[in-house]
C-alpha cells in the first residue's frame, strides 16, 4: 500500500511600487507695464483727465488682469510723486486715474498718466530635489512541505500449537527542519515456543 503524501505550496504576489507624481512648483513673475496717457484734460468746471482701466482699454491698449501696484504721474513732472503737487486725484489698481477739475486750486488738472504693475505664476523647477521611487519586482517564492506515513509493522507470536498473536507497532518518526527520516521497518519477529511432553511408562510385573 502507497504511503499518504501531504504537499502545502504557499506562493508569494511580487510586489511592484511606481513612482509618485509630483506637484509642479510655481514662482510669481512681475513686470512694469507701458505708461499709459489716453485723456487730455478739459477746461470746463466738469472736466479733467480720465485716463480710467475702461477708456485705456477702449482706447485699444491691453491691461493686465492680476495688477499689483500702480503708479500715477504728471507728464510735466515726471520726477515728482503726484501727492507733492497738491492735486486731489484717484489712482489705484481698481479703477484706474481720476482728476476732476472742480476738486483742484486752481480749477484744472494737469495731465496725468499711469502704469500698473503686472504679476503671474510661472511653473518653475523646485528647488528641492524630489524622492525618486523605483519599481521593485520580487520573484514569486514557493514552499513546498512534503510529510509521508510509513507502513505500520506487524508483530506475529507462533506456538506450536498453532496459536497466532498479532499486533501492531507504530514506527517512530524523525523530523530534521524540513526533511522527514522514518527508520527502516522492522522485520517481523517470529517467535516459536515448543512444548515437550515427557511421558513416564511404569510396568508392574506380577509372579505367576
Amino acid at each position: 500500500i502507497p504511503s499518504p503524501t501531504e504537499k502545502t505550496t504557499r506562493t508569494t504576489t511580487p510586489v511592484t511600487t511606481s513612482p509618485s507624481t509630483v506637484p509642479p512648483c510655481f514662482e510669481e513673475k512681475c513686470y512694469w507695464s507701458r505708461w499709459y496717457d489716453v485723456s487730455y484734460p478739459g477746461s470746463g468746471y466738469n472736466d479733467g483727465d480720465f485716463d480710467t482701466i475702461e477708456n485705456i482699454k477702449n482706447s485699444g491698449y491691453k491691461v493686465c488682469n492680476n495688477r499689483k501696484e500702480v503708479e500715477c504721474r504728471a507728464v510735466r513732472f515726471p520726477n515728482t510723486p503726484y501727492p507733492l503737487l497738491e492735486q486731489h486725484i484717484t489712482c489705484n489698481t481698481e479703477e484706474g486715474l481720476k482728476c476732476y477739475n472742480k476738486d483742484q486750486l486752481p480749477p484744472i488738472c494737469y495731465n496725468y498718466e499711469l502704469r500698473f504693475k503686472c504679476c503671474m505664476n510661472i511653473a518653475v523647477p523646485c528647488k528641492t530635489t524630489p524622492e525618486i521611487l523605483t519599481t521593485t519586482t520580487q520573484p514569486p517564492i514557493t514552499v513546498t512541505t512534503t510529510t509521508s506515513t510509513p507502513e505500520p509493522v506487524t508483530l506475529s507470536l507462533q506456538t506450536k500449537h498453532k496459536t497466532t498473536t498479532e499486533y501492531t507497532v507504530e514506527p517512530k518518526t524523525d523530523y530534521i527542519h524540513t526533511r522527514i527520516t522514518s527508520k527502516p521497518p522492522t522485520q517481523t519477529e517470529k517467535q516459536t515456543t515448543t512444548t515437550t511432553v515427557m511421558t513416564s511408562t511404569t510396568t508392574k510385573t506380577t509372579p505367576y
